[in-house]
């Protein structure tokens, strides 16, 4: 059984294929966002559209972060706890999801660099 070949330090080609000599695509990063099944797969495959919307639901829980807190300051008993949860849950979720989706965007820049077309043509 024969391993690919190891590419020299600073190299800038793509792995080939041992047997029909083709080059070989990156691996990609978080490839369940990809997959056609799954219980919490996105079905946004290009990584722009994937930031874009993350960084909307970021936006959307600062929007309501500052309404609860408006609610607070106005009296409301326990809403800057609620707040903070709001914050928190949009916030870590739309952080999570722009960095998942800036590194499917190097990972996709890489692939048509190597392969010559989109991964999803």
């Amino acid at each position: 059984m024969s391993t690919p070949a190891q590419q020299p330090e600073g190299s800038s080609q793509a792995p080939v294929a041992p047997r029909t000599g083709e080059p070989m695509p990156p691996k990609e990063p978080f490839a369940y966002v990809s997959q056609e099944r799954g219980l919490l797969t996105l079905k946004i495959r290009e990584p722009a559209l994937m930031f874009v919307f993350f960084l909307a639901l970021t936006v959307l829980g600062v929007i309501f972060f500052l309404q609860v807190k408006k609610g607070a300051d106005e009296g409301a008993a326990g809403a800057m706890g609620v707040a903070y949860l709001i914050l928190g849950i949009f916030g870590v979720l739309g952080v999570v999801g722009m960095v998942i989706a800036a590194a499917r965007w190097r990972w996709k820049r890489e692939y048509v660099r190597v392969m010559g077309r989109s991964p999803w043509a």
